[in-house]
């Protein structure tokens, strides 16, 4: 028996431990669905998931709850947050959930996603002491396997060849976690990914990847305490922000980034996160906090020394966290880095205010690729970076910012307004700008990318509740690149994105949408075989419908049909997509089934469609699908007990008239590509 079969065999035998929850998952929406698909950055930060199944087991008292406890669900805006507190403070505690109708700015939708994670009662705050802090909250502990069936050309060896990866096509993360909501975290987390070595090799210690917390919150005037792992959120993005954060997506008045300073980490991930120490201090209306970091970063190492300094340098991070090949182990912590800041906010409850500070040094400095688009990258040994952000709410109007300059007084800044004009209007207003020299490291801010840099807009988003059961949403969005990029070798380009949707919920069992998209543009002309390739314009719409019903207790079920239309030039791509979802809930044993059938064809990687499938706890993964074929998937959750439940998902994708699939060490031979996934979790 090898040791994933013992591994896995030691998490399904805790079924006998501790007290009772009951196992409950946290449930995308339909725009949250999208939100994921449209992501710039492929999500591995399930802390947002962790939190909001914590909240499930310990709801969060919607009677008590403050300002911050209501943004960490992650699930209203901030006229939202300010319109249920002015609601409780005239009008006293809610009776009922359902009271939440009468505040304003709530619908049957935001009503139904917060039902899973918050309560009403009539209790106080409590006061948790210390010993609170460390029994009162719950323990997990999770497992998860999968494998893809299908060899891809990496792992196979001929006579005269060892395979390209060194390591077993097995995929294993273990995860325990202890979690009291808003006060204590704390655990460890070991992942192994596919293709590394396990116990052997260039993986002599075991897992790939280890990571642990423990993270205080909410103790006297300790507003938070973390040692181990932690990730840092300053602003609205443009000095550091490492959870995640979406951009533009179909919940148009999620503009703004929110959350607190620091922040336990939890996840599998191997870039986004500091590791060191970092403290929260709290006096009435003042927080000052501080951290320091020092962790090992992978990169591609120069092929010869600068030929300047005769030193070595880093051209680029390599933020993948694979070590499977000898060359991917060959870049694994070949410099370290040093991070250090802080910030000061005064916060009075209804505005508040903070600069912030930070500043990496590494060991290695880092030099830019020669391309022109490159020509402002970030460079040398140090990164350095101040700010200053606001936010604040006035009647029915909330406004929010953040100003920010670099090492060289280089400028970005982003400020927007949310208002209320309406009982049933709501509007966002934002402008951004990002110098096209801005050099940031962990930035992620509001824009066409993740980093803030080379971009100015405006983006104006519009939400109309025409009756309680049907929604209208839309934006438009106008951008220019005052800088070269990646593919598009013309400065001063400009571009557009709109979207529009209508939603209907006659009740929580059903909602059906339709939904338009168009953005514009410009890039590089592929076929072109001049030296500097010139630009032509380019564009992309898309419509989506998508209904999803409850015929009975025990079924669910969600259709979706996609076009989407692709030009470039001469170039004329279509794609289209067409799935059916059925889900079932069985009465006599706690078993839940799920699965999912999927007809897609696209004409070009331009017109490719993309599905997310919430398939397990935590585990949300986005389909890219390219060419013409077929999907299929199989999800099966069982609850051994009311403490143990298990997960396995089955998925393949089989592709019509082709031979490979994918590229590189990763092509496979043949039209079909499956992959299998076993998860158990374990409460206590």
């Amino acid at each position: 028996m090898n040791h994933y079969h013992i591994i896995l065999a030691g998490c399904l035998l805790l079924g006998a431990w501790g007290r009772g929850y009951a196992q409950s998952a946290a449930v995308l929406s339909a725009a949250g669905e999208e939100q994921l698909e449209s992501s710039t950055v492929t999500p591995e930060d399930d802390t947002r998931w962790q939190q909001l199944n914590a909240y499930t087991r310990r709801p969060l008292d919607l009677n008590t709850a403050g300002a911050a406890d209501l943004r960490s669900l992650d699930l209203l805006t901030p006229l939202q947050v300010s319109a249920l507190l002015r609601y409780r403070h005239l009008l006293g505690k809610l009776v009922s959930i359902y009271e939440l109708q009468a505040v304003p700015g709530f619908d049957a939708g935001i009503i139904n996603r917060l039902l899973p994670y918050v309560t009403v009662a009539g209790g106080l705050q409590p006061q948790y002491t210390l010993r609170d802090y460390l029994h009162k909250g719950g323990h997990a502990l999770l497992v998860r396997y999968g494998r893809q069936l299908e060899l891809p050309r990496g792992y196979i060896h001929t006579d005269t060849t060892a395979p390209h990866y060194a390591g077993s096509p097995d995929q294993l993360l273990l995860r325990y976690r202890y979690n009291l909501p808003g006060y204590a975290s704390w655990g460890v987390i070991m992942q192994k990914d596919a293709g590394e070595q396990f116990f052997k090799g260039a993986q002599r210690q075991g897992f790939d990847f280890y990571s642990a917390h423990l993270f205080i919150r909410n103790y006297k005037h300790i507003k938070a305490l973390a040692l181990g792992d932690f990730t840092v959120n300053m602003g609205q993005g443009l000095i550091n922000w490492q959870s995640l954060a979406f951009g533009k997506s179909p919940v148009v008045l999620q503009v703004k980034r929110e959350g607190e300073v620091l922040n336990p980490y939890a996840s599998a991930g191997e870039f986004y996160f500091f590791r060191g120490a970092g403290i929260t201090l709290q006096q009435h209306i003042w927080q000052v906090t501080g951290f320091v970091s020092l962790r090992s970063l992978d990169g591609n190492t120069g092929e010869t020394a600068d030929t300047l300094t005769g030193t070595p340098y880093i051209s680029a991070f390599a933020t993948t966290g694979y070590h499977r090949s000898a060359l991917e182990a060959a870049k694994r912590g070949v410099l370290q880095q040093l991070t250090a800041g802080g910030s000061i906010v005064y916060d009075n409850g209804n505005w508040r205010m903070g600069v912030n500070v930070i500043q990496h040094k590494f060991s290695v400095p880092v030099q830019k690729s020669d391309a022109l688009y490159n020509l402002f990258a970030p460079e040398g040994s140090r990164i350095f970076n101040a700010g200053f952000d606001y936010s604040g709410t006035w009647r029915n109007v909330h406004c929010f910012g953040e100003t920010a300059v670099d090492a060289h007084g280089r400028l970005a800044t982003v400020n927007g307004l949310l208002a209320t004009v309406h009982p049933r209007v709501d509007v966002a207003l934002l402008y951004r700008f990002y110098d096209r020299a801005y050099q940031s490291l962990y930035s992620n801010a509001f824009g066409n990318s993740y980093r803030p840099v080379n971009e100015s807009g405006w983006y104006t988003a519009v939400t109309l509740r025409l009756t309680p059961h049907l929604k209208w949403e839309g934006y438009a969005d106008l951008f220019r690149f005052p800088w070269l990029r990646y593919r598009m070798n013309m400065p001063g380009a400009n571009g557009r994105e709109l979207l529009a949707s209508l939603t209907y919920t006659p009740d929580k069992q059903t909602e059906a949408f339709i939904r338009y998209s168009h953005k514009s543009g410009w890039e590089n002309y592929t076929g072109s075989t001049a030296y500097i390739a010139p630009v032509v314009p380019v564009s992309r719409r898309s419509w989506r419908w998508q209904v999803s019903m409850s015929p009975g207790r025990q079924w669910k079920l969600r259709s979706r049909v996609e076009l989407n239309h692709y030009t470039k030039a001469a170039d004329r791509q279509q794609g289209w997509l067409c799935f059916q979802e059925l889900q079932y809930r069985c009465t006599t044993v706690p078993v839940r089934l799920s699965g999912r059938l999927t007809w897609f064809s696209t004409s070009g990687s331009g017109s490719t469609v993309y599905a997310i499938e919430s398939n397990m706890l935590y585990n949300n993964s986005v389909m890219q699908l390219n060419g013409d074929g077929w999907q299929y998937s199989i999800n099966i959750r069982y609850n051994l007990t009311k403490r143990l439940a298990v997960w396995l998902r089955w998925n393949q994708v089989t592709y019509r008239n082709t031979i490979n699939i994918s590229s590189g060490w990763e092509e496979v031979n043949g039209r079909q590509k499956s992959i299998i996934q076993l998860q158990a979790q374990q409460l206590f």
